[in-house]
Formats: C-alpha cells, structure tokens, sequence
C-alpha cells in the first residue's frame, strides 16, 4: 500500500518491513560514532588521519623486511611518524644473569669456610702434637715423699696440710699430669702453661720439687699464703 503526498508516493511499510529497517539503523549509529572517535583522536593528536593509516600498514609490513625477531609497537603522539616497530626490551635471562653467579657466589663463599675450618684443624693438630711431643712419659723422681719434696721446695711445714690438699685435688701428685681438657695446665699444680715453671729450673717437665717451687711462688703471689690458696680452692675448686 503507497500514500500518495504531492508528486510523491511514499510506500507504507509493513510492521516486518519497520523491523528490518531499525536493525540497519543501529549499527549505522555504532559505525558513525566510531568514524567520530576517531576524527577527535586525531584531531588531538594534530595528525591527519591518513598518514595514520598509511604508516599502520607499513608497520604491518616493516617485519617482513626487518630480521625476526620480537618487536613492541611505539606511538610518537607528537611526531610525524605516529606508530614505529621497535625492537622489544630484552627480559633478563634468569638463569644465566641471577641463579648462575648466585651459585657461583655460594660455592666461592663455601669454599673459603671449608678452607678456613682446614687451616684451624691443621693448627689445633699441630698444637696437639708439639703438646703430646713435650709430655714426659719416663719420669725418674727424686728420692723422699711429698713432704720431703715439699721440704725441699722451701715450703714452711706449717703449709704442708694446705699444699698436700690443692696438689692432691689439681693432679693427685702426678709430675707428669695433664689437664684432659686440652687447656695446657700440666704438673702438679697445674701451671698453665706448662712453661710458666721454667724459670724455675730447666727440669720443670719432670721434677717435682721444681713444680712445687712455682706452687708456692703462685699461692703467696695470689693469694697471699697457703693458706689463703687453700680457702680459695675449698670455696670454688680451682686456683
């Protein structure tokens, strides 16, 4: 059926053919309202919208010519070349550049300490060592007892009980003793070090009477008698 207006005959539609007609507006609209966007994109960016898609599909093209590799898409807003390939940024190699020298870190870093708990055993067996090679097995002692010793050393016999007491507890009288911890102390007294007698006779390794000598020099030095020694040693079992 057609309206007949002036010299115009308008077709009047049918409810079907209204249908059709509004599904071909819509996407008219979204295609005119991107056509939009994209002119005020352009317009801000003050570049013509051609030159835009001419250097698009160059850059489409320029992989082709360039070597492969990884490219990332750049956009110059300000300049004439808008969109430019540029090689992408390299991505550190993770087990080349951060695990490897961290390995190598760690092995350098055990190394040095394995070399270092080398160079301490060397010493503590060197010092082993030279300490097993100075104690004296074969002890002749000189002719008395403990008090005659005592006696000789110059130790008043008023001090006699007080010595016997520490020399029996330090070494239980034993010329040769040495301190099982490892400590140094040797002797009857158990001078610490060993060498601290010396100056009382060259045989301070095997002689008592020597050994008993330095005791008395040291319970009078430190603690002012025997007696003052023996105080100490009851109170808390060393000198």
């Amino acid at each position: 059926m057609t309206l007949e207006t002036g010299s115009f005959l308008i077709p009047e539609l049918t409810v079907n053919e209204r249908y059709m007609s509004l599904l071909c507006v819509a996407p008219m609209r979204n295609i005119s309202k991107l056509v939009a966007t994209l002119l005020l994109l352009v317009t801000q960016v003050r570049t013509p919208i051609l030159p835009i898609l001419g250097d698009v599909a160059a850059a489409v093209k320029a992989p082709v010519a360039e070597a492969a590799g990884v490219y990332e898409v750049k956009l110059n807003t300000n300049s004439a070349v808008p969109l430019e390939l540029v090689p992408a940024t390299k991505q550190p190699d993770y087990e080349a550049e951060v695990l490897a020298p961290l390995h190598q870190a760690q092995a350098e870093a055990a190394a040095k300490a394995e070399a270092k708990a080398a160079q301490v055993a060397a010493a503590k067996a060197k010092v082993a060592a030279h300490a097993k090679a100075s104690v004296v097995t074969t002890v002749v002692l000189p002719a008395g007892s403990h008090t005659d010793w005592m006696r000789e050393a110059g130790i008043a016999e008023s001090d006699f009980g007080f010595v016997d007491y520490i020399i029996d507890h330090e070494s239980g009288w034993g010329v040769t003793k040495s301190n099982y911890a490892g400590s140094g102390a040797y002797g009857l007294g158990q001078a610490m070090p060993a060498g601290k007698m010396a100056k009382f006779g060259d045989d301070y390794l095997t002689n008592p009477v020597t050994q008993l000598k330095w005791a008395n020099a040291y319970a009078v030095g430190s603690y002012g008698s025997w007696a003052g020694a023996y105080s100490h040693w009851a109170g808390r079992h060393n000198w």
